[in-house]
């Protein structure tokens, strides 16, 4: 066994050496024929016109060699048949007449020569063509604009391509692989071999939303092929049957709320108002509403819209609808009943719309809001004089402090309405101010159950106590007097009153003590009798004497004022005014005297002033006359009273007739201004003085009460002046 093995391992190694050295031999001839090549290049184009390489190729079986093409120019490629002697045209390229590869035409396509083909162009399949020239392959065929490409395996493997024309609702824009694009929904074309999407067009009964096609809503119809975004609408008030109408003659129905127009069918009218249409129908009227209901608007579409308007209702068991009754209303067009305003409350009229017209009567005043009422105001309340509205300060208004209404004041059941403040009213013994009201004070009065201010008992009047209610309730106040003639008068200085009462409403003033005085006017009391009277002075309040005055109001103790030095006054002066100068001068020069003879000489004044002071210092002394000498000196004369038995009543006028310095005396003296005249009294005479400007004296006879007004005369060198005596003064005389 192990002999057989290297047997046969010697036998593999022979036979591989064998080879080795026949290869070696092919090997060397080879390269001999290279370098034999190498030597001289041979002519390719032998093989093929288009063979830019070749060699010399050993020919199977044999010692002999074969030139064979090695690679063709460009544009060609090697038949790969086994043979490598043929130069077909690359892929791409199609031969021409001339043998020579050009450029396969567009709309064909050139897979190059091969040991079938004869390098001519391929057409491709109907409705593919190429795009550009040098296609290569019919996988380069596209579709021509209206096709759509398809392509199938045979039982060999192959796929083959096929162009088809796009069908009805498809289309191909062209230069593309894809088939037929299908249009959107309900989009078709008018034709097969669409081209573009813009072919896609909503069929008649439809229109194009968003690139798909839609049925016409009923009212509309479209009648042919379109791009419309909407259908043509049918005319007003005029509707279809169906959606997808395709003529206008489908615009036959009216649409709820119309009609169609008798004379003319393609015309709808609204339904009037207060008339219904609820069907889609060709009808040419409308329907009444029904029970008197009204429409809101014209072209109502049901009897659901017959309603009864703000203001009206249709009561229970009627059959028709009537207004809202006064004091109810409605505010919204419905089947709703009327709505109350509320207890107590009203309204202008019939057929209110709105509860604005809800009104709280006149007098009346809400008590509540919900739900709402109203009644009337009483117990010191009141309501406006007008109705007015129904809102939360419609409420009744209090009376003013103080002031209450007649049922209150009255302890009775209110009578009438109360309106306004008016009705608030004051109670007895009160009255109004221009604030609040108040108890009458004392001096006035208020009946009450009005509204007016307590009223004045008048000028001098007063009352007992606050609060009184009548004029016969008013008496005299104190200080003051029932007058004579029946007006209250003030008590005067020196008296008092303490007022009236009722039982007794007038009253008197009462004097003060001889000799005393009230400081003021209107005293009410003795006790206020305090001070010294004018003319009164001194502890006790005794008369003042001549030459002295006391105006009044001085403190018990006080002495009465003495008149000047040269002066005097009558007792019982009240003022300095009444203190006159005790020697007083002739207007003119002297008073002459009916008879000379009754002048007294005096011996001893040498000059007037001397004359003067013998005078005054006589108490019968009524006047003095000095007559001045020429070389000095004088005579003095003096007239004295007649104390005995005088005739005639002489007197001096003091000022303008202030006072007068009387005497008795049997003559008259001065110059007579008239002739004597008859008068009632000496009173009368001085008085007639006091009025005549140029009397200087009267002379009054009491037998024959002649009154004889007289004057001072002028005489040169002469001068006279009366004595002024305080107890001859006619105040003093007359007291």
């Amino acid at each position: 066994m192990a002999r057989k093995c290297l047997a046969a391992a010697a036998l593999v190694l022979l036979c591989a050496a064998s080879v080795q050295a026949s290869r070696w031999n092919l090997e060397a001839e080879e390269q001999g024929r290279n370098l034999l090549q190498a030597a001289k290049s041979p002519n390719c184009t032998r093989i093929d016109a288009h063979c830019s390489q070749c060699r010399n190729q050993r020919i199977p079986g044999t010692r002999r060699s074969e030139l064979v093409c090695s690679s063709c120019a460009s544009g060609y490629r090697l038949r790969r048949d086994g043979i490598s002697k043929t130069c077909d045209c690359a892929p791409g390229l199609a031969m021409d007449a001339d043998k020579n590869c050009q450029p396969c035409t567009q709309g064909n396509f050139c897979p190059g020569g091969d040991a079938t083909n004869n390098n001519a162009e391929s057409t491709c399949p109907d409705g593919l063509l190429t795009t550009f020239a040098g296609a290569k392959s019919q996988a380069q065929c596209f579709t021509k604009p209206g096709y759509g490409r398809t392509s199938s395996k045979g039982s060999d493997g192959k796929v083959s391509l096929a162009g088809v024309v796009c069908d009805i609702a498809t289309y191909n824009v062209g230069q593309n692989t894809a088939g037929c694009q299908k249009c959107g929904a309900g989009l078709t074309t008018a034709a097969i071999g669409s081209t573009s999407a813009a072919a896609c067009q909503a069929p008649a009964g439809s229109y194009m939303d968003k690139g798909i096609g839609k049925l016409c809503q009923k009212g509309t119809y479209s009648t042919a092929l379109n791009s419309n975004a909407n259908c043509i609408p049918c005319p007003d008030g005029i509707t279809t049957a169906a959606e997808g109408s395709t003529t206008a003659a489908a615009c036959s129905l009216a649409l709820k709320g119309y009609y169609i127009d008798a004379t003319n069918s393609t015309n709808a009218i609204k339904c009037p108002l207060d008339t219904y249409q609820d069907q889609e129908a060709a009808v040419d009227s409308c329907t009444a509403c029904p029970n008197g209901w009204k429409t809101k608007d014209t072209g109502a579409t049901g009897v659901a819209l017959c309603l009864a308007p703000p203001g009206f209702e249709l009561v229970d068991g009627a059959t028709t609808i009537t207004a809202c009754a006064a004091g109810s209303y409605k505010a919204d067009w419905n089947r709703n009943p009327c709505v109350a305003c509320g207890s107590g409350l009203i309204t202008k009229e019939a057929g209110s719309v709105s509860k604005d017209a809800c009104l709280v009567p006149a007098g009346y005043g809400l008590t509540s809001m919900s739900p709402m009422v109203a009644a009337p105001c009483e117990k010191n309340t009141y309501g406006d004089s007008v109705d007015r509205a129904a809102v939360a300060n419609a409420r009744c208004t209090a009376c003013p402090a103080d002031m209450f209404t007649l049922d209150i004041l009255n302890s009775a059941a209110r009578v009438g309405l109360y309106t306004s403040e008016a009705a608030c009213l004051v109670k007895e013994g009160w009255g109004t101010t221009v604030t609040l009201p108040q108890q009458c004070p004392n001096g006035t009065y208020n009946e009450g159950k009005n509204r007016l201010p307590c009223r004045s008992c008048g000028t001098g009047w007063t009352t007992v106590a606050a609060g009184k209610t009548a004029a016969t309730q008013c008496v005299i106040q104190a200080g003051w007097k029932m007058g004579a003639d029946g007006i209250p008068a003030p008590c005067d200085k020196g008296s008092f009153s303490t007022g009236g009462s009722e039982l007794a409403p007038n009253a008197t003033c009462t004097a003060c003590d001889a000799g005393y005085s009230t400081q003021e006017d209107e005293s009410t009391s003795i006790l206020e009798c305090t001070v010294c009277a004018p003319g009164f002075g001194g502890a006790n309040c005794g008369q003042c004497d001549y030459g002295t005055f006391a105006s009044g109001g001085a403190k018990v103790g006080d002495d009465c004022a003495s008149c000047a030095v040269g002066s005097t006054s009558k007792k019982g002066a009240t003022q300095s005014q009444q203190c006159y100068s005790t020697l007083i001068d002739a207007r003119n020069d002297v008073f002459n005297l009916a008879d000379e003879n009754a002048w007294t000489p005096d011996n001893t004044a040498a000059n007037a002033a001397a004359c003067g002071d013998v005078c005054t210092g006589s108490a019968d002394c009524v006047m003095y006359k000095f007559v001045s000498a020429a070389g000095g000196g004088g005579q003095c004369s003096l007239l004295s009273e007649e104390a005995s038995n005088p005739t005639h009543t002489v007197g001096f006028k003091i000022g303008n007739g202030d006072d007068y310095s009387v005497w008795g005396l049997t003559q008259a003296v001065g110059a007579a201004l008239a002739s004597p005249a008859v008068v009632a009294d000496e009173a009368a005479c001085k008085d007639a003085c006091s009025a005549a400007a140029e009397c200087e004296v009267y002379v009054f006879k009491s037998s024959d009460k002649t009154c004889t007004l007289t004057k001072s005369e002028l005489e040169e060198a002469s001068i006279s002046m009366f004595h002024v005596v305080g107890a001859k003064l006619y105040s003093d005389l007359h007291a």
